[in-house]
């Protein structure tokens, strides 16, 4: 309505809502299963597994922890459906590029940079137990990795298996050593004992000379190129015994 004054309106003339600089809060995200798995992702990015609690996840959504029970039954099933959600971001692993064994090295890596680079991802990989959809839809597309191979079903199950415990392993090792660099070493109560037995230890120290590292850090790429000439010979030998037949 405007004043026959003409100074403004009855609305200009009211005092404002908001204190002046400060924003009107927008609307709320409607609180789901997604937003909440997404908001845990997002705390355990910034903040790491272990920050993981209904209490801490409610703080950031604005709700009381019990609310979100109401959507997830503990915090186990969270942890399961976090997992699910990170798998559900990667690519098909059968439609990496090259051949069988390159779509495999190729799957091997990614997940060794994914571990290295997020270490919570590969606590949930090593305790989380269920199996989600996307676990699921990942696992058949790592089996069509084999398409076109005679490879029997049980061979590529079990190279995928042996694969992916290869890469968690030597992730776990890899974690813990990075662990324990920065701290301190304890008391050498037996380092006479340890002398006198690489003094004796002819073949290592020789080994040791020539320039080799123990536990260095390409044990990685060895384990990994290892495995798959491993299985690219099983799938020759396979190949071999159905043509005999």
């Amino acid at each position: 309505m405007t004043t026959t004054s003409g100074r403004g309106s009855d609305r200009d003339a009211s005092p404002s809502r908001n204190p002046p600089g400060r924003r009107s809060p927008g609307p709320r995200r409607r609180l789901s299963r997604e937003l909440i798995v997404e908001s845990a992702i997002e705390l355990v990015e910034t903040e790491g597994l272990r920050a993981l609690t209904m209490r801490d996840l409610g703080k950031r959504l604005g709700v009381a922890p019990g609310t979100l029970y109401t959507y997830v039954r503990d915090r186990r099933s969270l942890e399961a459906l976090i997992l699910d959600t990170v798998v559900s971001r990667d690519g098909p692993p059968h439609e990496l590029p090259g051949p069988w064994w390159e779509k495999l090295e190729a799957w091997a890596r990614d997940d060794w940079r994914t571990f290295q680079e997020s270490p919570w991802v590969l606590e949930l990989r090593l305790s989380v137990r269920e199996f989600g959809p996307a676990s699921i839809t990942w696992l058949d597309s790592a089996l069509r990795i084999f398409e076109g191979t005679d490879i029997s079903p049980q061979t590529r199950l079990d190279m995928i298996d042996a694969l992916d415990a290869y890469v968690r392993g030597a992730a776990t090792i890899a974690t813990q050593t990075s662990a324990e660099e920065g701290e301190e070493a304890p008391a050498r109560e037996r380092e006479q004992e340890l002398r006198a037995a690489y003094e004796g230890s002819t073949t290592l120290r020789w080994a040791l000379g020539e320039g080799a590292v123990p536990f260095g850090g390409a044990s990685f790429d060895f384990g990994l190129r290892s495995l798959i000439a491993g299985f690219r010979a099983i799938a020759e030998e396979e190949s071999g015994d159905r043509s005999r037949r």
